[in-house]
């Protein structure tokens, strides 16, 4: 499952930049800042660490790769009130600071789960023009409305009873959703070593947090027809199958959209087929940029 890496966390920078209300941002960077940038945006519950397989790959000999930890989440700051989460306004103004405070443009966006939402965020407020392409994972940044199997399917089950514990003012239950919520990322178990670390880097969101995060809003149906850029949907044949089906629709009626996807993976594609996410990702950059030669 693993890529061996090239690279290791000693040879990415470090930054902290100013996100929306002040909230200060772990940004993490690799690469030469002069060549043509991709920003990576996470999900719900983890980090920057998420793409340690991109950012420890020979993509960072080639392209500027940008990352941070979402506010709430990994070494970012953890504001108190439910506004600091709830208003699309504050995500994308922290996309817009680290934008600024990296100096990238026109990158190539990567965002994977509740970090499609993310993009999406920022595309409502500052549009498209300072994007080259939009690469989809893991969600598909509720373009349409989202859709969970039925009740009684056990995987909804489970899905219900983690984010119950989850948001639980419990320690031990919270301490609980961090052990089982971590297998529903990959369609095989991780190494015990990634599941151990990923597991504690989900205990870094706090449980207001992530209540703020479940409650809010999510409806970007609006946004479909705004997306001129390139848009592409790498996404695992074990993960939600209506975020699959919903993915072919949008491919099938618009010729800027195409979906790849990934047989035995399920949410985290990068994370567990790297290899050939990185080979993908180097494609769609490469496409992006040839198509807007003119």
């Amino acid at each position: 499952m693993a890529l061996l890496p090239q690279r290791s966390p000693a040879d990415w920078d470090y930054s902290t930049v100013e996100g929306a209300g002040g909230v200060p941002l772990n940004v993490v960077t690799a690469g030469d800042p002069a060549s043509l940038p991709i920003l990576l945006i996470h999900g719900f519950g983890q980090s920057h660490y998420s793409f340690v397989h991109q950012l420890n790959s020979d993509l960072a000999e080639d392209y500027f790769l940008v990352t941070f930890d979402l506010r709430g989440h990994g070494a970012s700051g953890k504001p108190w009130a439910a506004e600091d989460y709830s208003e699309h306004t504050v995500w994308a103004e922290d996309v817009a600071a680290v934008v600024s405070a990296t100096g990238i443009e026109r990158p190539v966006v990567v965002a994977w789960s509740y970090g499609t939402m993310i993009a999406m965020d920022y595309i409502r407020e500052f549009g498209v023009d300072g994007m080259a392409g939009l690469l989809l994972t893991g969600g598909q940044g509720a373009l349409k409305p989202f859709r969970m199997p039925a009740a009684d399917d056990p995987g909804a089950e489970e899905f219900a009873r983690i984010r119950e514990l989850q948001q639980s003012p419990a320690l031990i239950d919270y301490i609980r959703a961090g052990e089982r919520v971590i297998p529903l990322l990959t369609a095989s178990p991780l190494p015990e070593s990634e599941r151990q670390l990923f597991q504690a880097i989900g205990m870094m969101l706090p449980a207001y947090v992530r209540r703020a995060m479940v409650h809010r809003s999510l409806d970007n149906q609006d946004l479909v027809d705004r997306l001129s850029l390139p848009v592409l949907f790498a996404l695992g044949a074990e993960d939600n199958p209506f975020q699959l089906e919903d993915a072919a629709e949008l491919a099938a009626s618009r010729e800027n959209v195409s979906l790849t996807v990934y047989e035995g993976a399920g949410h985290s594609v990068f994370l567990e087929q790297p290899q050939r996410f990185n080979d993908q990702l180097r494609r769609f950059a490469e496409e992006t940029r040839s198509d807007a030669v003119p």
